[in-house]
């Protein structure tokens, strides 16, 4: 194994170059090797190892989808914009030098080392801290690429030669420099709150902890300002319960480096940031963003549905003897990670409501309500968040938006990230449960623009929970001055109803919002998961997942052999140029072969439509052929014959619309009378085609059912690639009042009334065993009650 060895002081430098016979030590020490091989290296921990060591393979073999090349470390990256340009060039080369690296101290094997050395020499020498890349990238993106040189030097040190070091460590020590400069200038935009803090300055301190012997005058008082920097972001970022003011997704970003940092600290005797007591409750706020029996969080405020793929919380468990934090790490974590191998599971991992954690909770700093049953599957979970604004954080036009998951199922859902202060974008409010005033929502949000709102209480009883949300200021401004729809006020009353008997858990939305004194067009929105459909109805609607409607579809069976067919009748009251969209999936090994039919109109030409070789169920419009030539057909009044005929195994079929309406596109919510719907199990079927009958009954749904001061208009449309229900009232004030009910698949409907007097409005939900009586009262503070019977 190769060594290097100690040169003396390189004063124009102001480097002393280290000896890198010494080996690691910011995750483990030279002294711990030989226990950490042979727990690597046996029965329990292979996989994972083997899984790591796959993974080291493809780095470094040309060809491989996972090879990095020296070369391209710094390669341009087409469409993306400079300031998160390094981003990509850090992730990379942490990537390479976390599994690199750790290949190489485990197996001692030259080949990890050499490439990951060939590697971190070029990210150095190529990516200064004056190169214009990283100059003006965001000190996220210097972040990562601070952690890559920071674990390069800890574990690949002992093969670089005595140039190789000090050429690093130059690098590096200028990248210190400039962050912690930019970190104590006056008004920088991400201190105190934004996840870059934990992501530069914990990476920072790594390298500033890596760089103590080489920057004997610097490096004791940059380890002191990370430490501290780190620190304020904890005390600053994370409310009292553990929420993070950019949730889930970038609380796990900024942790992933403050974590380690704060691992390494600790090995040196330096402070103690594992004790922070809002570090302590961080746990907590995962547990309660978990979605019920899954293994990601809800997506809120510029995050997607994901797990943990950093393994900071397995660390966090050990730190602060946390069962809660060994079970998230265990039903949500990456498995393959370097540091994931190296952090052992050392506490018993223990479940959300052994560990404590309460059914209900407001995290009062964020602003973000939360009830559920449970954790498991089938229990339901109904979140809100209203809550200020930090400047210059990630923000969305969200204010008063719920979310609703359970049952195996997402009912409500967030429509994920989106930073870019666009009308229109997942951002702002027309991609959240919320309401538009004349299709304009709250203020534009995202790309620092951010609004605030309050939780005006918070409730929590047996039988129910309560949450009221405050989105006035939210629609009225951004902290920017720019304007929203401007209201009066906006008032969101929230009720959570608790299983009760064999009732199961529901929950109502109440909404008190008012421009002003005339009349306007209020639009309540649910966006919905893209595996469901949503089918209105005179009193609300149901949601479901896309199985085969009315139970039943038909298929061209494997091993089919001759022609077969499903056909139906249909009469047309007047001529009509139709287009034919049928709801399809391919069911067979390989979805490409069996992805068609034929299609054929009374004695007409046969059709042959290559559908969508997908395996979900989607709605697709009919064409011709491979270059799906554009296809419909002009019938004149009265009785038709229309068929499927098998073409290949595995097509199967669900559903048929026809239309003359060439605009109308899925989903297909409130049809035009126009429309003709045919159903599978309506067809007469000719071998061997046949017919397949599902479970009807076994799957879950959800039953809206709405009332408003006006009718509503309901619609469905496609909200980026998933279903948005849309209610639509012209009035003063809309007094929207929507009963949202997960129904197990055995779980009779119950009937739902609503009732306006002068005292308010009255919903009645009648289960089997009792009625739920909710008033939501006409006048003064309007906090609405439930009584049973």
């Amino acid at each position: 194994m190769p060594t290097a060895r100690l040169t003396g002081l390189m004063l124009h430098l102001g480097l002393a170059a280290a000896a890198a016979g010494t080996g690691p030590c910011l995750v483990f020490g030279r002294a711990e090797l030989p226990a950490l091989r042979e727990r690597l290296l046996g029965e329990a921990a292979r996989p994972q190892w083997e899984e790591l060591r796959a993974h080291a393979e493809g780095l470094c073999t040309p060809g491989s989808p996972r090879y990095v090349d020296p070369e391209r470390i710094d390669a341009p990256r087409e469409g993306v914009r400079i300031e998160v340009l390094a981003h990509s060039f850090g992730r990379s080369l942490t990537e390479v030098c976390e599994v690199l690296g750790l290949a190489y101290q485990i197996t001692g094997e030259d080949r990890y080392a050499a490439h990951g050395r060939a590697v971190l020499m070029a990210a150095a020498q190529r990516l200064p801290a004056s190169d214009e890349r990283v100059a003006r990238s965001f000190a996220g993106a210097r972040g990562d690429l601070m952690r890559g040189f920071a674990m390069g030097l800890d574990w690949l040190g002992e093969a670089l030669t005595d140039d190789q070091i000090r050429t690093v460590q130059q690098t590096s020590a200028e990248y210190i420099r400039v962050i912690l400069k930019e970190r104590h200038a006056p008004r920088t935009w991400w201190v105190p709150y934004h996840n870059f803090m934990g992501v530069s300055l914990g990476a920072a301190g790594c390298l500033a902890i890596r760089l103590r012997d080489a920057c004997p005058a610097e490096a004791p008082a940059w380890i002191d300002l990370c430490a501290a920097g780190v620190g304020l972001w904890l005390d600053q970022g994370f409310d009292e319960q553990g929420a993070y003011v950019e949730g889930t997704g970038y609380a796990h970003y900024g942790l992933s480096n403050a974590i380690l940092f704060a691992h390494a600290l600790q090995r040196h005797g330096g402070a103690d940031l594992f004790a922070s007591p809002r570090l302590r409750q961080v746990p907590q706020f995962f547990a309660q963003s978990l979605l019920p029996g899954e293994g990601v969080f809800d997506a809120r405020n510029d995050a997607n549905y994901a797990g943990l793929s950093d393994p900071f919380m397995l660390r966090l468990a050990t730190a602060h003897h946390s069962g809660l934090a060994a079970w998230l790490w265990q039903r949500c974590g990456s498995p393959g990670s370097a540091l994931g191998l190296l952090w052992p599971m050392a506490v018993p991992p223990q479940e959300p409501g052994v560990a404590g954690v309460p059914l209900a909770e407001h995290f009062m700093g964020r602003g973000l309500c939360v009830f559920r049953t449970g954790w498991a599957r089938d229990d339901v979970m109904f979140a809100m968040e209203a809550g200020p604004y930090r400047a210059v954080t990630h923000n969305q036009a969200d204010k008063g938006h719920f979310t609703l998951y359970g049952l195996g199922q997402r009912w409500a859902i967030d429509s994920g990230y989106g930073n870019n202060r666009l009308p229109g974008g997942r951002d702002q409010t027309v991609a959240h449960n919320a309401v538009l005033v004349d299709d304009v929502g709250q203020a534009l949000c995202g790309a620092g623009a951010g609004t605030t709102g309050r939780i005006l209480r918070f409730a929590d009883t047996l039988r129910y929970g309560y949450a009221l949300c405050d989105a006035t200021e939210a629609y009225n401004l951004n902290d920017k001055g720019q304007p929203g729809a401007t209201v009066h006020h906006a008032l969101r009353h929230s009720l959570f109803v608790r299983p009760f008997q064999d009732a199961p858990a529901y929950a109502v939305v109440m909404d008190d919002i008012r421009r002003d004194e005339a009349p306007h067009a209020y639009t309540w929105l649910l966006h919905t998961d893209a595996a469901n459909e949503v089918v209105t109805d005179a009193g609300g609607a149901v949601l479901a997942p896309a199985t085969a409607s009315g139970g039943a579809y038909v298929e061209t069976p494997d091993g089919a052999a001759g022609q077969g067919a499903c056909a139906w009748e249909f009469t047309l009251a007047a001529p009509a140029d139709l287009v034919l969209w049928a709801r399809v999936r391919s069911g067979g090994p390989i979805a490409a072969k069996s992805d068609s039919f034929f299609v054929q109109m009374d004695e007409g030409a046969l059709v042959e439509w290559h559908m969508p070789g997908v395996r979900q169920w989607t709605w697709s419009r009919a064409a011709h052929g491979v270059a799906q030539a554009p296809t419909s057909f002009a019938l004149s009044a009265g009785t038709h014959r229309l068929r499927f005929l098998t073409r290949e195994p595995g097509a199967q079929l669900d559903a048929v619309l026809l239309t003359p309406d060439t605009t109308l596109a899925p989903p297909f919510g409130h049809l035009p009378g126009s429309a003709i719907r045919l159903e599978a199990e309506a067809a007469q079927l000719a071998a061997p085609m046949r017919g397949v009958r599902g479970e009807p009954g076994q799957v879950a749904r959800l039953r809206v059912r709405l009332t408003a001061a006006a009718p509503a208009e309901l619609a469905v449309d496609d909200y980026d690639g998933h279903p948005r229900l849309k209610a639509t009232v012209t009035a003063v004030a809309p007094e929207f009042a929507v009963v949202l009910m997960p129904l197990p698949g055995l779980c009779p409907e119950p009937g739902v009334d609503f009732a306006r007097t002068e005292a308010g409005l009255g919903i009645a939900v009648h289960w089997p065993t009792h009625v739920d009586r909710i008033l939501w009262p006409a006048g003064g503070e309007r906090t609405p009650s439930l009584l049973g019977e």
